[in-house]
């Protein structure tokens, strides 16, 4: 269900993903939006929601907490580090299995339903457009690259986004993902080879059309970007 947070950067909204059953538990918490609350105690109809699961610490995912709290006050809040790589938690009535997935941000956890083989992102992977890796605010190119190749070995038959439609072809997706990634490397690349040095004359060579309210984005990104170009060097 929507979170009810609509704008540039994330689209019609956040998702959350209510798992309901015996122990009924929210995929990220939104941002505390009264619609959002409302729509959660409906689908709950009049039972609690035993816990919420933040796949990361960005205000969009996690801010919300506080207001779910308020509504269901034995709320669990499950999320990075008290949730360690690799641990199982209760969704309703299946388990779910924490996966470190930095790069995006260092906090970031996606949850694996092994038996069904879908997985539920947060904001590693979303359909029709890229992700922006925030670099000098947690965001890591190297590791993306690696949570990205991580979640590929999986195998997901669906993804669950934190943003945008289901994704039913997702290890494809993924795989596009790594090659748009090694293509804006040797866009970078190439504009340093060519004396553009200043991140924002790299982000007008490469993203021409990006709308003002986007570049902000792109900017962080070139500069994770750079960060790897660096690191390769060192």
């Amino acid at each position: 269900m929507f979170a009810g947070n609509p704008g540039p950067l994330t689209g019609s909204g956040n998702n959350t993903w209510l798992i309901d059953g015996s122990e009924p538990a929210l995929i990220d918490a939104g941002v505390g939006a009264a619609s959002h609350i409302d729509a959660i105690a409906r689908a709950l109809d009049g039972r609690p929601l035993a816990r919420v699961l933040v796949t990361h610490g960005h205000s969009d995912h996690a801010s919300g907490v506080p207001a779910l709290r308020s509504k269901w006050p034995a709320i669990e809040v499950g999320q990075w580090p008290t949730l360690a790589d690799g641990a199982a938690v209760r969704a309703g009535d299946i388990t779910l299995t924490a996966i470190h997935t930095p790069g995006h941000a260092p906090d970031h956890l996606c949850f694996w339903d092994a038996a069904e083989r879908e997985l539920y992102a947060g904001d590693m992977v979303v359909k029709g457009t890229t992700v922006m890796i925030p670099a000098g605010r947690g965001g890591n190119l190297r590791d993306y690259l690696a949570s990205l190749d991580r979640l590929a070995a999986l195998a997901p038959v669906r993804i669950l986004p934190g943003h945008g439609p289901i994704i039913e072809e997702p290890v494809a997706l993924i795989r596009e993902y790594i090659e748009h990634r090694r293509m804006r490397e040797m866009q970078v690349q190439a504009c340093l080879d060519a004396g553009i040095v200043d991140v924002d004359a790299i982000v007008a060579r490469i993203y021409p059309d990006l709308s003002v309210q986007l570049r902000p984005a792109a900017r962080l990104t070139i500069e994770a970007h750079l960060e790897k170009l660096r690191d390769n060097k060192s």
